[in-house]
């Protein structure tokens, strides 16, 4: 047995010295205290996210590890070796390793679409060797509202990268249209479009007066092109959601106003349908709202709020599942006081549990100083958890997968039980029974399943579509995945609303209220002039329709069907 595991321990070391000496040579050069703070992509140990750092290969470093870029010492914890650098806001590339330190993270950062002294010329940035007057001053606002023109280099940390291959340049000073304001904190806002853009929406040039470059020149924004393939899948997407959230609404309606649906899983389900309309409505909002700031209180509160009410919604689901296996497992007899009970606790596992998942993402994102590549990203660059790091995983996709498990673990079993429960009764009873009885089982396997493949798989094709990411070329297939989640609440009414037996009860249900109201307005809306022997009559025929009513709607005292809503 030792020496098994000799040999395993051989075979993975050569394997590891053989990672680093392909992919990590020039760490050779390093100490074993500088490889302590060294990373490559996907290492959970990096100091900041890439568009926080600067390029300091070249730049003076001291004995202590600290890089001096521009004026701004960064200390060794904050430098870090990376394998890969993004072309633009999305699309990351694998070039040899270099040095990285996080200067964004000691001082506000705005781009410089070239480096300083570069201009672009269509497809790339180059050197020019004649001598322009470079401009370094730009108007900044204060968050009290006070202007003031400040040299960029002192106030800001500038990195070089263009975040998109379109542009456009900005320049109030030949269009009016273009006015825009740089605050403080590196966000921009532009006033055509009423949005707020973060640093990796845009980035600062230099721009002239006159065609002639030797005339006056001056610092404007470009801003990227507003609707990129990701940017209108999710806008597409956000569109979809607010179509799906009436028929959310419908359902919960008719499950809510027919007494047959208002079992333990009828309320279970409006519980879930619930916690999917508030988190689409603000998820919606936060995507729709382009001049929503997305460091501002508001962008918080609707990030946080929205998480909650999707863990909230998974848990219900969770919830449907459970009783439904539950009642396959135990007796058909329902105790009302004790249906009661279970509803209650039901609600304080489905609505309480999210609330410690919601403590816990707040706590990661405002008290703690972990790696952003660990932090939620809440009010960060996005008003929603950030799904471009390892935080979408973690904080959102992680229950759902061990939700989804346990849904599929209960089903199976279900099935199984189902199967059991269809020998025995093909066994026992009369065939005409057995096979009456038989549907009925089928049914109510149906339902699981189509509570399984709405609100399970789709789910499941989410978490995929998280994993391949938006700049893979496998990305546009999810895309359909997306969209079918996003209407999820018009599948759920396809499904629950527009099934035979829950339309038969709406028809039901609309014929009593109109004999209600036809029976109410014949004995409290007659004209004072009317004779007595037509009150007679009228009454008569009041009994008459009540009886007849009785007859057509009084059905035989069975045991409630758990399943059937």
């Amino acid at each position: 047995m030792l020496s098994i595991i000799s040999n395993q321990m051989r075979r993975l070391s050569i394997v590891i010295l053989i990672y680093i000496f392909i992919f990590v040579p020039e760490l050779w050069s390093h100490s074993t205290d500088d490889l302590e703070k060294h990373h490559l992509r996907g290492d959970f140990n990096t100091p900041c996210f890439y568009f926080q750092t600067v390029d300091v290969t070249g730049d003076p470093h001291f004995a202590n590890g600290s890089y001096l870029h521009d004026g701004v010492m960064i200390p060794h914890n904050l430098i870090g070796v990376y394998n890969y650098e993004y072309k633009d806001a999305v699309t990351a590339k694998r070039v040899a390793p270099h040095l990285r330190g996080c200067i964004c993270k000691l001082k506000p950062c705005v781009n410089f679409c070239c480096p300083y002294g570069a201009m672009h010329n269509g497809s790339h940035c180059v050197n020019t060797s004649q001598d322009f007057n470079w401009p370094r001053q730009v108007n900044m606002t204060f968050r009290n509202g006070s202007e003031k023109t400040v040299d960029i280099f002192h106030q800001f940390a500038v990195v070089p990268f263009r975040p998109c291959e379109l542009m456009f340049a900005l320049d109030p000073r030949l269009y009016e249209d273009d006015a825009w304001t740089l605050y403080e904190n590196g966000t921009l806002f532009v006033e055509s479009t009423n949005a707020y853009l973060s640093r990796q929406d845009f980035c600062m040039l230099t721009t002239f007066e006159t065609n002639d470059t030797s005339g006056p020149s001056y610092l404007n924004p470009a801003n990227c092109e507003t609707q990129t393939t990701n940017g209108t899948v999710k806008i597409i997407n956000a569109y979809a959601m607010l179509f799906s959230i009436p028929f959310m609404v419908l359902t919960i309606v008719v499950y809510l106003a027919i007494p047959e649906l208002r079992n333990q899983h009828g309320k279970s389900l409006v519980c879930y349908l619930l916690g999917l309309i508030v988190g689409y409505s603000l998820l919606s909002i936060g995507t729709l709202n382009a001049h929503l700031d997305v460091t501002s209180i508001e962008c918080k509160v609707i990030g946080y709020t929205s998480y909650y009410f999707f863990m909230a919604a998974f848990f219900w689901l969770n919830v449907i599942s459970f009783d439904l296996w539950h009642n396959f497992r135990g007796t058909r007899g329902i105790n009302r006081s004790l249906e009661k009970k279970r509803f209650i606790m039901y609600s304080m596992y489905s609505w309480g549990i999210p609330v410690v998942f919601l403590v816990v993402t707040w706590y990661m994102q405002e008290e703690t100083n972990i790696s952003p590549e660990l932090q939620p990203g809440i009010g960060v660059q996005h008003c929603w958890i950030n799904m471009n790091t390892w935080a979408g995983f973690i904080y959102f996709f992680t229950p759902i997968m061990f939700i989804i498990v346990a849904n599929i673990i209960m089903f199976v079993m279900t099935a199984l039980k189902i199967h059991k429960v269809q020998r025995e009764m093909a066994r026992i009873m009369a065939r005409e029974d057995s096979t009456r009885n038989l549907k009925k089982e089928k049914d109510k396997f149906g339902l699981f399943l189509r509570l399984f493949l709405v609100m399970g798989v789709t789910w499941s094709l989410e978490i995929i579509s998280y994993f391949v990411g938006p700049d893979s070329s496998w990305a546009k297939i999810f895309y359909a995945a997306d969209i079918c989640n996003a209407v999820q609440g018009f599948l759920i009414f396809m499904l629950f609303v527009m099934k035979r037996k829950v339309k038969q009860l709406i028809t039901n249900s609309l014929t009593n209220f109109k004999q209600m109201l036809y029976m109410f307005s014949q004995r409290y809306c007659k004209s004072p002039g009317t004779p007595k022997s037509n009150s007679t009559n009228s009454t008569n025929s009041l009994s008459s329709v009540a009886t007849q009513q009785s007859k057509v709607f009084t059905m035989p005292m069975t045991t409630p069907n758990p399943l059937k809503f």
